[in-house]
This record gives C-alpha cells, sequence and structure tokens, in this order.
C-alpha cells in the first residue's frame, strides 16, 4: 500500500510539471482578467482602492489592536505585521492571482505581492498617526528596491559586441 501511494505521488507531481507552459499562462490570464473585475472573491471584499483598503481594515480590527499599531514605530511594525497582516491581505484580497485592489496598485507601478502588503500597512500606519501618507514615495522605494534586487541577482558572465557585415562600425 505504501508503494502505491509513493508511486501515486510522483505520478500526479510528475503530471503537473508536464502542463503546457503556454496554456497555463493563458489560463492564469484568463483568470486575472475575470478577478480584476469582482468585488468579492471567495465570499471576501475587495478594495478598489488604498483608501477604501484602510478603511476595510480600520473596520476588521479592534480599537486595542488599532491602538497598539499606531504606537509602534513604523518600521518595527511594518516588519512585524508583514507576515500576519500582510499574508492575509496578500491571500484574502488576492494579489498573486489578481483582484481589483490588486490591479490597482500594479497600474501604480507596485507589482509584487509583498510590497503591495507593505504599502497598505505602513500607509495606514502614517494615516493612524496624521502623517503625510507619500504614496508616490514609497512607490519609488519599492520600484528602486526591485530593480536593485533584480541588479544584484543577474551576473553578466561574458558581454560581446557584434558587428553584422551589413554594418559600418
Amino acid at each position: 500500500m505504501k508503494y502505491i501511494f509513493i508511486s501515486l505521488f510522483f505520478f500526479v507531481v510528475g503530471q503537473s510539471y508536464t502542463q503546457d507552459p503556454v496554456h497555463d499562462e493563458k489560463s492564469f490570464e484568463e483568470r486575472y482578467e475575470r478577478n480584476i473585475k469582482k468585488s468579492r472573491i471567495n465570499g471576501v471584499y475587495i478594495p478598489k482602492d488604498l483608501d477604501e483598503a484602510m478603511s476595510e481594515l480600520l473596520a476588521l480590527s479592534s480599537k486595542e489592536a488599532l491602538e497598539k499599531f499606531k504606537n509602534g514605530e513604523e518600521v518595527v511594525v511594518a516588519k512585524k505585521l508583514h507576515f500576519g497582516l500582510g499574508r492575509w491581505m496578500i491571500y484574502n484580497w488576492n494579489f498573486y492571482e489578481g483582484s481589483r485592489f490588486s490591479h490597482f496598485l500594479s497600474q501604480k507601478g507596485i507589482t509584487h505581492p509583498d510590497d503591495q502588503a507593505q504599502l497598505v500597512i505602513v500607509s495606514l500606519h502614517r494615516k493612524l498617526n496624521g502623517r503625510d501618507l507619500d504614496v508616490e514615495g514609497q512607490i519609488q522605494t519599492f520600484i528602486k528596491a526591485r530593480e536593485e534586487e533584480r541588479n544584484t541577482q543577474l551576473k553578466v558572465l561574458k558581454q560581446e559586441t557584434r558587428i553584422r557585415p551589413n554594418e559600418k562600425g
């Protein structure tokens, strides 16, 4: 019986790796296009913009939790809440597969779900403390950090310049 289960496991895993990548990309895009038009996904209300997202979080949170959140230092609170509140937003507001809110944020330049969640957490903290949200500044910080991350991950092994016979050099 144990061997049947192991064989079945490897068969299922093997089948998942043999799916047509073009078909997967197409089905993802189709799902994404449907999701960004929905106000609810899996029974959860999806905010349409940042203001609505912050209002939704305020409505869902207790006064005690909000007070503790408000009184914490921004950097510390953002880091600590990323794997709690941040994951909740990523999952429930469908950041990976697309929602009208994740699409709104992507249109602003924030495409990574972790960055999208961080923007909401930091913005809510600033709002509760009566500070300027500086959304554009936050966006530029996320974009720059992702760009630097990509640049450090890419390693050029060798660079060549070719001159084609019909080009003058």
